[in-house]
Order: C-alpha cells, then sequence, then structure tokens
C-alpha cells in the first residue's frame, strides 16, 4: 500500500466527498501530519463546533480508508498504524460504527476478510492477528465482533 498521504489522495479521487471532509483530508495530504490545530480552524471556518458534528461523513471516510487498505488482502502494520491515526484526527471512538448506523458497511467488509480467513478451516498466527487488527480497525468491544465471528462461523 502506498503511504497516508497517496492512499488518502486515491480516496479523495475516487469519492465524493464534501467540501468540508475534503479539505480536512487535505490537511493530511499536503503536510503528512495530523495536524489538530489546522483541522479545528477548517471546521471553525465551516461553522462546525466539534468534529463529532460530522461524524456520519467522518465514519465514510473511515470505512472508504479500510477498503483500500483491504484490496491486497492483508493489513500492514503502516495501513493500521496510519488508520489509528485518521481515526483520532477524525475524532472517531470505540462504538461509533454500531452507533452510527455504519454496522451494514462494517460487516460487509469482515465478512469479506474472516471468509478469506476462514476459507482453509485453519487459522494461523497471522490470520489471528489480521482478525485482531480488524476488530481494532472499526473500533468494535468483544460482543460486537463475536457477533460477526459467530455469523460468519455458521455459514462455513
Amino acid at each position: 500500500m502506498k503511504n497516508i498521504q497517496q492512499s488518502l489522495a486515491i480516496l479523495t479521487e475516487k469519492h465524493t466527498y464534501s467540501e468540508l471532509i475534503q479539505k480536512l483530508l487535505h490537511v493530511i495530504i499536503e503536510t503528512g501530519s495530523f495536524d489538530a490545530l489546522a483541522r479545528n480552524t477548517i471546521l471553525q471556518m465551516h461553522g462546525i463546533r466539534r468534529i463529532s458534528d460530522i461524524k456520519n461523513h467522518t465514519l465514510d471516510v473511515i470505512i472508504d480508508f479500510a477498503l483500500l487498505c483491504l484490496e491486497d488482502g492483508k493489513l500492514t502494520e503502516e495501513e493500521i498504524k496510519n488508520t489509528h491515526l485518521l481515526k483520532l484526527f477524525l475524532g472517531i471512538k470505540e462504538g461509533d460504527f454500531y452507533r452510527n448506523g455504519k454496522k451494514s458497511a462494517v460487516k460487509n467488509i469482515l465478512t469479506k476478510q474472516l471468509e478469506l480467513i476462514y476459507a482453509d478451516k485453519k487459522i494461523d498466527k497471522q490470520e489471528a492477528l489480521l482478525m485482531s487488527d480488524l476488530q481494532g480497525l472499526f473500533g468494535l468491544n468483544y460482543m460486537e465482533y463475536e457477533e460477526f465471528i459467530s455469523e460468519i462461523v455458521d455459514k462455513a
């Protein structure tokens, strides 16, 4: 996968994000940093008090970023680190995907990945780590993640 700047540039080309989201992502694209001061300045210019006020839009960015990272079927340590930094920058917290109606999108991503992992009916160490990374990527608690796993295992 490409670095965070290249990845976000791809996202801004592939998806039609609002002007506000485009500006927020361009802070990272142009500087390579997750500058909270620049983020807050952009939010203020758009009359937004807190990043959490645009949570639905920022969750979509994380979902799109995750899909981009998983195109090659695996998450690298850099992609995981960048996802966590992007989530912090965009104000995403544990449970936000569930609370904000993104369960279906997360389920589709996890289903695809977990079906690949369970295809041979064995889980090696690398696959176990990927499963843990996926749980963290979407900020799922144990019960939420187990719900996904049990549905997929039951289908296999």
